[in-house]
């Protein structure tokens, strides 16, 4: 990420709002602090933070500070299936139990 003059993110605090910030979570529907996000995951951030807090605070910054190079990558950097195909393969696995093949 380079740093140009003008880069928005320079503008907003290097520090999380308190909890008595809250948004709404697109996976959950409903509000939610920053302390939760940072955690969901396993003890990881969950993979929406930087999208959802990014207006708020130099999110982005602050979690690669605190988290190992491993850690970010694993929050955040993952390629996840999209649901439909792991739909189909449960599906596919379950004929395979059943002894269903078509």
């Amino acid at each position: 990420m380079t740093n140009t003059d003008n880069d928005p993110a320079e503008a907003l605090p290097d520090t999380p709002p308190s909890d008595a910030v809250q948004i709404r979570c697109p996976r959950l529907g409903h509000q939610i602090s920053f302390s939760y996000c940072r955690q969901e995951n396993q003890g990881l951030p969950c993979f929406k933070t930087l999208d959802c807090w990014y207006t708020l605070f130099n999110v982005h910054a602050h979690l690669k500070e605190r988290l190992t190079s491993e850690e970010f990558k694993k929050a955040f950097e993952n390629e996840t299936k999209p649901k439909v195909l792991s739909l189909f393969e449960l599906i596919d696995q379950a004929r395979k139990r059943q002894g269903k093949t078509d």
